[in-house]
């Protein structure tokens, strides 16, 4: 391993910690000597790094540093292309060309050996999705961002077409369909809908009367619970 890359490997260390950090541990996360530790914080010090020293209690970053994104090892390389061709896949036109341009700001930012692995890794990520109409799920997720209710022509297993107004607070992007999680004013209750079989979908300006995290809070203790008594 170069220096160079030892020395931004110590200062990504030294920003994961929020309390002073001793060389002993900071040497054994980074497998090298005490000694070494040492010299790289006085290394860093001199290129203008504020890291703090406390007798007995070890280093802390007293400033925040951004690192660059070449810092990232192979395997976090290769897990964030994976997490892009997954993007890149699904039935949802803003985030493949969110996928796209994040992937071209990463090629341009690696060393070279870096963007050699992206070329050249064989990792996919490989979903068939039912058919959806893309710009209703941008919708979705723009409620989802504002907070505002929805309402939706939505079509159930046996296609019986009901209208629904909606306080949506989540998706989920599950095997091969986008399912959302809404507070349904019909049912007075938590219910899911495939974003496929919604029919038409108009947005309010009208927010809903709880925060979205508040919601996927009481949603989600509530499916917990329900899988609880099942397995009960």
């Amino acid at each position: 391993m170069s220096r160079s890359i030892r020395l931004l490997n110590l200062l990504q260390l030294l920003r994961e910690y929020r309390y002073p950090v001793t060389a002993q541990v900071l040497a054994e996360r980074l497998q090298i000597s005490q000694r070494s530790v040492y010299r790289d914080i006085e290394t860093l010090r001199d290129q203008g790094v504020n890291i703090d020293a406390a007798a007995g209690l070890g280093f802390q970053l007293k400033e925040d540093f951004l690192l660059p994104p070449m810092t990232l090892n192979e395997t976090e390389i290769e897990a964030i292309f994976l997490a892009l061709n997954w993007l890149n896949d699904i039935p949802d036109q803003a985030f493949k060309s969110a996928s796209k341009a994040v992937l071209a700001k990463l090629n341009a930012v690696l060393p070279e050996h870096c963007q050699h692995l992206l070329e050249q890794t064989t990792l996919r990520s490989i979903t068939a999705w039912l058919p959806v109409n893309e710009m209703l799920v941008e919708q979705v997720r723009l409620a989802i961002r504002q907070q505002v209710k929805i309402t939706v022509d939505y079509a159930d297993e046996q296609q019986r077409i009901s209208s629904r107004v909606l306080w949506p607070f989540a998706l989920g992007y599950f095997n091969d369909r986008i399912v959302l999680a809404a507070w349904c004013e019909l049912r007075d209750g938590f219910r899911h809908f495939r974003i496929d079989r919604i029919q038409q979908l108009s947005l309010s300006q009208e927010l809903y009367p709880q925060f979205k995290q508040q919601l996927f809070q009481q949603w989600w203790t509530q499916e917990v619970c329900r899988a609880t008594t099942d397995k009960n």
